[in-house]
């Protein structure tokens, strides 16, 4: 405890599913099953598009990328959420600081790209669909790289920015009402006075 009365913790506590504790495995089992559809479906389609010469365009290209975005986001949340309904009797669960903003940062950065490829994906089918003898000069191999690396790049700079903010911030309490971090949770949990320097 600091002199300003601040909590200074390294360790946080996961209360979203302490009022379903005594279904934990029924929890665990539903959300085993929605992993195993993600990853089967999701890893699926990708080789699919990857596998077939005739899908190497770039709606096809977005729809992947859009996957992988899926795919990932989902190992990043789905093993630890099965690990805690496991080794969690009372449904809450300790997680360090640290972890939280490493997990607060991919859900920032990851979330932020998903927004982004369906943006992208919008912008593509606009020019198919009201400038079709224009397209292949409009959507180029070269153009969609640079629209995937805007997609994945810049939510990863604000990803960046915002969870070294949010590390800075003394937390008041630490209890988050969720059973994953993001950064507007662990905001929340501030009681530092939130100013411009």
């Amino acid at each position: 405890m600091t002199s300003a009365g601040f909590n200074v913790t390294s360790s946080l506590t996961l209360v979203g599913f302490s009022s379903l504790s005594g279904h934990s495995s029924l929890l665990f089992f539903v959300f085993l099953l929605l992993y195993l559809f993600v990853l089967f479906s999701d890893s699926l389609v990708i080789y699919i598009i990857c596998s077939q010469r005739a899908l190497h365009r770039p709606m096809f290209i977005f729809v992947a990328s859009f996957l992988l975005n899926s795919l990932t986001a989902s190992t990043l949340i789905y093993p630890k959420l099965l690990s805690d309904l496991l080794l969690s009797g009372a449904g809450l669960v300790q997680v360090s600081r640290t972890l939280c903003l490493c997990q607060g940062f991919f859900v920032s950065c990851l979330g932020g790209s998903s927004f982004m490829l369906l943006s992208a994906m919008a912008f593509d089918r606009y020019l198919s669909i009201c400038y079709p003898m224009h397209y292949a000069v409009l959507v180029t191999p070269a153009k969609v790289v640079l629209m995937l690396l805007l997609c994945w790049m810049l939510p990863a700079i604000l990803a960046v920015v915002s969870t070294l903010l949010a590390s800075r911030l003394p937390l008041c309490r630490a209890q988050l009402n969720r059973v994953y971090c993001d950064i507007y949770s662990l905001v929340s949990l501030s009681c530092g006075v939130l100013k411009r320097s």
